[in-house]
C-alpha cells in the first residue's frame, strides 16, 4: 500500500491504478528535477503476517519537461551506503544528471530505520520493553528486508503500466548499497533491468572475519601514507593521545573522546580528501593542547561532527551482521585486531610502543568500546551485545543464481578501497556471470559524488558493451 501524505493527510489509501499521479502526495521543484514525496507501508518482517508494518520513504525526481511521462518513463532506484544511512535531498548535477540523460527518473530510497524510514535510534526503540525485543526487532533491519522492501515500491509503483512499458527497476548501488543489489540479484533477478554498483561488490562470505583481515593491512596502508605526508603528526598524534589516555574528554553531546574513540577518525582516510581533513582536527587539537592545556570547545564539536555512531546507529549495531549467514558477528573486528601482527601494528597503548613509532589510527570497524563512548549507543549496549551474539541470520546470496545471472550489471572497484576490499570483490565478481569490473585507482570511496557524471557514463557503456573490458 501507498501511503498518501500530503501536507496535513496521512491517511492511508490503497493506490490501484495510476499510483504515480495521485494529486495527494507532496512535491515540489529542485533545480533541475520536480520531486515527488512517497511513503509505503511495509511488513515489519516478511516472515511473519503479524508482526505489523513500518513506513518506508522514497524521494521520487522527474526530469524536467517529463512529469507528464511517469508512467511510462523506466526507474532506476539508488540504494545508499552504510549500513544505516538516509540518502540527502541531492543536487541533480552529477550521477543524476546523468541518469536523467540516460532516460530514467530516479528513485532515491531511504532504507527501512534511516531517514523518514521508521528510523531506528535508542529512543524509538524505547516502544519495545526489553533488550531482547529491541534485538530481535532489529534483525529485520538488514539487505534482505530492504531489497523485499524495494519489490513492494517497484510493483506498487508500476501497478497498471502498459506492455510495453518497463516494470523492472535499473539499480545503483553505491558501497553497501552494491551489496543489497547482489542480495537483489539473488532474490529477485527477473525484476531487474539492469544494475550497478561503485566501490559496493560486497565479499561473498558467512562472517566478518575474512573481511577485516583483508581490510587492516589496507587502513596500515593509509595510515602510512598519512604520516608520510604530514610526519610531523607522529608526534602530535602521540600527544593527544596521551592527554586522552590520562583525562576524561566529554564531547559536546555528552559522549567520551577516548584514545581509541579520537584513533577512528582514521575512518576519513577512505575518502578524497581524507588526509586533509584528520590532518586539520590533529593540528588543531595539538595547538589547543599547547596554548590552553585541553581540547577546545570548537576542536571537539568537529570531531564529533565526523563520527556518525551517534546519529546513524543502525551503521554501528548492524554493521557487522551484514556479513553475517549463518553465523554471529562475535564482534569480529575486534578479535581480529588482537591477532598478529594487528595487535602490534595497531597497538593504543603508549607504555607498549617504542618511542618513535606511530600510533595508527582504525578504519570503518566496529568495537565494543564504542557502547560505552558514543552516548547514543550507550542505551543499546545490550542489544548491541545480544546482536553480536545471534547466529540466525538468513542467507543474503545464492551462489546459484549469481552464477546464472543474465542482468546486466556493470561495477566500479576502487584499487586500495579502505571499506570495501577489492581483492574480495574480484573474487565476487568471478562467481556473477556477466559481471563488469571497471577497477581504478584514481577515485577514493566516494567517487561516485565527486566524479559522478564519468563514471556512471562509463558504467553505462560497459554494462552495454560499448566500451571494451578484460576481467
Amino acid at each position: 500500500a501507498l501511503v498518501s501524505r500530503g501536507k496535513n493527510d496521512y491517511s492511508t489509501m490503497l493506490v490501484k491504478n495510476s499510483p504515480l499521479n495521485d494529486p495527494s502526495v507532496e512535491s515540489y521543484f529542485i533545480p533541475g528535477a520536480k520531486v515527488f514525496e512517497r511513503f509505503f507501508d511495509v511488513p515489519l518482517d516478511y516472515n511473519d503476517s503479524g508482526s505489523g508494518n513500518i513506513t518506508v520513504f522514497v524521494r521520487h525526481l522527474v526530469p524536467p519537461g517529463k512529469e507528464k511521462d511517469v508512467d511510462t518513463l523506466p526507474f532506476l532506484l539508488y540504494l545508499q551506503g552504510g549500513p544505516g544511512f538516509e540518502v540527502p535531498l541531492p543536487s541533480t548535477s552529477g550521477w543524476i544528471q546523468t541518469v536523467f540523460d540516460q532516460g530514467y527518473q530516479v528513485l532515491l530510497l531511504d532504507q527501512r530505520g534511516t531517514g523518514l524510514s521508521t528510523p531506528i535510534s535508542a529512543e524509538s526503540l524505547e516502544f519495545l520493553k526489553t533488550d531482547e525485543a529491541k534485538a530481535a526487532y532489529l534483525t529485520n533491519f538488514r539487505a534482505d528486508s530492504i531489497v523485499r522492501d524495494c519489490e513492494v515500491i517497484r510493483k506498487t509503483l508500476t501497478a497498471g503500466r502498459s506492455s510495453d512499458s518497463e516494470k523492472r527497476f535499473a539499480l545503483l548501488g553505491q558501497s553497501f548499497g552494491g551489496f543489497c543489489i547482489t542480495t537483489y540479484l539473488s532474490l529477485f533477478p527477473q525484476s531487474i533491468e539492469s544494475a550497478y554498483t561503485t566501490g559496493g561488490t560486497p565479499p561473498l562470505v558467512d562472517s566478518p572475519e575474512p573481511v577485516y583481515r583483508a581490510l587492516y593491512p589496507r587502513v596500515l596502508k593509509r595510515n602510512k601514507l598519512y604520516y608520510s605526508k604530514y610526519p610531523k603528526d607522529i608526534a602530535r598524534v602521540r600527544g593527544i593521545h596521551a592527554y586522552l589516555s590520562e583525562n576524561q574528554v566529554t564531547l559536546p553531546n555528552g559522549g567520551v573522546l577516548s584514545a581509541r574513540r579520537f584513533l577512528q577518525l582514521g575512518i576519513q582516510f577512505g575518502f578524497s580528501g581524507g588526509y586533509d581533513t584528520v590532518h586539520q582536527l590533529v593540528n588543531s587539537a595539538a595547538e589547543d593542547l599547547a596554548n590552553r592545556g585541553k581540547i577546545s570547545f570548537k576542536t571537539l564539536a568537529n570531531i564529533q561532527t565526523l563520527q556518525d555512531w551517534d546519529t546513524n546507529v543502525i551503521y554501528a549495531i548492524l554493521h557487522e551482521a551484514i556479513y553475517c549467514q549463518g553465523k554471529p558477528s562475535n564482534w569480529a573486528a575486534e578479535r581480529v585486531l588482537h591477532e598478529e601482527p594487528f595487535a602490534k601494528q595497531f597497538e593504543w597503548r603508549l607504555d607498549y610502543l617504542d618511542d618513535d613509532q606511530p600510533v595508527y589510527f582504525t578504519g570503518e570497524m566496529i568495537y565494543p568500546f564504542m557502547m560505552d563512548d558514543y552516548v547514543e549507543l550507550q542505551p543499546l549496549k545490550k542489544v548491541a551485545n545480544l546482536l553480536a551474539e545471534y547466529d540466525n541470520w538468513g542467507q543474503l546470496y545464492d551462489e546459484s543464481v549469481l552464477a546464472k545471472n543474465e542482468v546486466p550489471i556493470a561495477g566500479v572497484s576502487y584499487f586500495d578501497d579502505m571499506y570495501v576490499d577489492r581483492e574480495l570483490s574480484e573474487e565476487t565478481v568471478s562467481k556473477v556471470q556477466g559481471y563488469r569490473q571497471y577497477i581504478t585507482n584514481e577515485f577514493g570511496h566516494n567517487g561516485v559524488r565527486v566524479e559522478g557524471e564519468r563514471i556512471m557514463n562509463y558504467l553505462f557503456k560497459l554494462a552495454s558493451g560499448e566500451e571494451f573490458y578484460n576481467r
